[in-house]
C-alpha cells in the first residue's frame, strides 16, 4: 500500500509525496509549484550554535558523509562515541538530484524520518538565501542542524574572492547559527595540490577557516580505498585526526582517534587501589604497611618506593576516581593517606586506619 502524506518544503509551498513498494523496489514521488526543486522526504549532541565547515578531496564519499548525518541527528542517534541532540535537519544537497539521492538514502537506511528536509536549489548568498532559511526556520522551530552542500553552489560567481569576502558570506551564516542556537555545517571542496597540513590544502582564503568555529578535513589515504582521515581543528574542540572505512552500507566507521590514543591507560597500582578503597573510606599508614597491603589484596608485588612514586604521578586519575592522595611528616616518619571525597563530606562509615 503506497503511503502519501502532506508537506511543506524549503520555501512553505505544499508538497505531496507518495512512497510506493512497487515490483522494481522502492519509488518516491513528488509533486512540487513553481518549478522549485525542495521537498520534505518521509520514507556530540548539537544544540549549541555552531559554523562548521567540513572540507573533502572530490569523490571520497563526502555526500555518502553528510547524509548519513543528517539522518543520525534527525533520529537522534550518536555520531561515533558522540550524542547528538534530536530536532529538524535541512540538508541542502545542491549538487546532487531526486533520484541520486533517493538512491544514497536506501542504501543508508529503509527508515528515513519525516523531521529531515531536502533542498535541491535555493538562493545565492545576499541574494535571498538569508531569507530562505528564516522562513524556514520560523516554521520548523526544532531545527537543531543545516547541512550545505556545497559552500560554492550558495555563492554569487565571482573572479576574485579576498579574505573580505569570504569572512563575509561565512559570518552571514554564522550570525543565523547564533540567532537560532543551530548548527550550520558547510561542505567545502580541497585544493587539487597537496600539503602535510591538510588545513592548507583547503581552497579559498584563510577568511573562510578564520570566521568558521570548526573546521574538518577528510583526505583520502589511496584513491578508491574507502580509507580517510579526518582532520579536525576549532575554537572549542581539541585537535584531533580520525581514520574512517566505509562499510558496505556507505557509512563511515570510525578505526582509530587520535585522542584516544593520548590518552594513558589507567596506571595498574590505580586500579588496585581503587579495588581496595570499595572496602575502605580512609587508609593511613607507612609506605611499606600501604605497600603490603596492597600487595597481598592484588597478589601481585609492591614496593614501597614504587607505591608512592606511581600515586604521586596519578594523583590526578585519583582525583577523578573520587580519592584524596597526600603524604606529610609524622615523628620523623613519611606517612600516605587515600581518602574517600565522600568520607571528607561526610559520609558515615566506618573508618580503618593502617599505621605503622
Amino acid at each position: 500500500m503506497p503511503i502519501s502524506d502532506s508537506h511543506k518544503n524549503f520555501i512553505g509551498e505544499e508538497v505531496l509525496w507518495c512512497y510506493d513498494e512497487t515490483a522494481s523496489g522502492h519509488e518516491w514521488r513528488g509533486t512540487h509549484g513553481y518549478g522549485l526543486q525542495t521537498h520534505q522526504v518521509c520514507s556530540q549532541r548539537i544544540s549549541s550554535s555552531r559554523t562548521c565547515r567540513t572540507c573533502w578531496c572530490p569523490k571520497t564519499g563526502k555526500s555518502f558523509f553528510a547524509l548519513w548525518l543528517c539522518l543520525c541527528v534527525a533520529k537522534g542517534e550518536p555520531v561515533w562515541d558522540c550524542e547528538t541532540a534530536k530536532g529538524t535537519v535541512l540538508y541542502l544537497c545542491l549538487e546532487d538530484n531526486q533520484s541520486r539521492l533517493q538512491n544514497r538514502t536506501l542504501t543508508i537506511t529503509d527508515d528515513a524520518p519525516a523531521n529531515l528536509f531536502f533542498c535541491w536549489e535555493a538562493a545565492c548568498l545576499g541574494e535571498g538565501l538569508e531569507e530562505q532559511i528564516r522562513k524556514f526556520l520560523s516554521e520548523q522551530k526544532e531545527t537543531v542542524l543545516i547541512v550545505i552542500d556545497t559552500l560554492q553552489c550558495i555563492r554569487k560567481q565571482s573572479l576574485d574572492y579576498s579574505y573580505g569576502t569570504d569572512y563575509k558570506d561565512i559570518q552571514s551564516l554564522k550570525k543565523i547559527a547564533d540567532e537560532y542556537q543551530l548548527t550550520i555545517l558547510l561542505i567545502h571542496h580541497l585544493r587539487k595540490q597537496e600539503s602535510k597540513d591538510a588545513f592548507h590544502m583547503i581552497s579559498g582564503t584563510t577568511g573562510l577557516q578564520g570566521a568558521a568555529d570548526t573546521i574538518l578535513v577528510m583526505t583520502e589515504n589511496k584513491r578508491g580505498s574507502g580509507s580517510v582521515k579526518l582532520s579536525v581543528l576549532g575554537r572549542d574542540v581539541e585537535p584531533r585526526e580520525l581514520k574512517l572505512e566505509r562499510d558496505e552500507n556507505s557509512i563511515w566507521i570510525k578505526k582509530e582517534d587520535s585522542l584516544e590514543k593520548q590518552k594513558e591507560p589507567v596506571d595498574e597500582i590505580v586500579s588496585i587501589v581503587d579495588g581496595c578503597m570499595k572496602k575502605h573510606i580512609f587508609l593511613s599508614g607507612e609506605p611499606s604497611a600501604l605497600a603490603e597491603l596492597f600487595s597481598n589484596a592484588s597478589g601481585k608485588t609492591i614496593s614501597h618506593l614504587t607505591l608512592l612514586k606511581r600515586l604521586k604521578k596519578s594523583s590526578g586519575e585519583l582525583l577523578r576516581l573520587g580519592y584524596a592522595f597526600h603524604t606529610r611528616r609524622s615523628d620523623g616518619k613519611r606517612i600516605m593517606e587515600i581518602s574517600k571525597i565522600t568520607w571528607l563530606e561526610g559520609e558515615k562509615v566506618n573508618e580503618n586506619r593502617f599505621h605503622q
